[in-house]
């Protein structure tokens, strides 16, 4: 029988106590009962086997042998800066560069933003995550940050090892190539624009810091789409990286 994953931030070996919500769900969903072998993560790379021990009300106890830390699924730590879209299309892109491998996801608000994001909908994007790296079978989960404006993220560009903004551009290098010529282990930041695109003013901006300007292909895509394709690419990295590994 397949073990079922459960979200644990405060993981460690010993018993620990479900959240809330991952409680209710082992309880309402799972139909979870004593005994039980589970799989618990803390979103940082931590993961633990456990039993559940003791079911009080909604609240889930778990027993934890043993925690283990396993690095990050990818070999580039990935930073989507994104002007999020549309509410009814945001859960997608939350949900789909979880399963991908994002490191962490930057909502910002952009000169043409379609959308303002609210701490509200921060919340319902962390659930949405939660849930998609259960169903990755990720140990880590990306960083949500509350939202900012273009030029907040732009004065993080420090953080870094390196940094793109994507654009429609014959000039733009394009992101494969960009990304490939990254060291293993780079944290890199990635801006993705609104429907409009970027503003002149953003573009410079980030040019001016430090940004490579970079394409995803000929065609214009939707935000969440380009979203995708960013983190897509950077799966696609780690998969032919390991490849190469093996048949070396």
């Amino acid at each position: 029988m397949r073990r079922h994953r459960l979200f644990c931030p405060d993981l460690s070996e010993g018993a620990v106590v479900l959240p809330p919500e991952e409680s209710h769900h082992a309880v309402a969903s799972l139909r979870a009962k004593p005994g039980r072998e589970v799989v618990l993560f803390d979103g940082f790379g931590g993961e633990g086997v456990g039993r559940i021990a003791q079911i009080n009300g909604r609240q889930v106890r778990v027993d934890v042998a043993e925690v283990t830390r396993r690095p990050f699924e990818l070999p580039h730590k990935v930073t989507l800066a994104v002007a999020m879209v549309k509410a009814h299309r945001q859960g997608y892109l939350i949900e789909k560069c979880t399963e991908l491998g994002a490191a962490a996801i930057w909502p910002i608000i952009a000169d043409r933003s379609v959308s303002k994001p609210t701490e509200a909908a921060r919340k319902k994007w962390v659930r949405r995550a939660i849930e998609a790296a259960k169903q990755a079978e990720r140990s880590w989960m990306p960083k949500i940050a509350p939202p900012q404006t273009f030029s907040q993220s732009v004065e993080r560009i420090g953080e870094f090892d390196a940094s793109s903004i994507t654009h429609i551009d014959p000039s733009a290098k394009p992101f494969w190539t960009f990304l490939v010529s990254q060291a293993d282990g780079s944290s890199i930041l990635v801006w993705v624009g609104p429907e409009g695109g970027w503003s002149d003013d953003e573009r410079g901006l980030a040019l001016q810091a430090g940004a490579t300007l970079t394409t995803l292909g000929p065609t214009v895509l939707r935000t969440e789409t380009a979203a995708v394709a960013v983190c897509a690419a950077a799966s696609m990295c780690g998969v032919m990286e390991d490849s190469a590994s093996k048949s070396g």
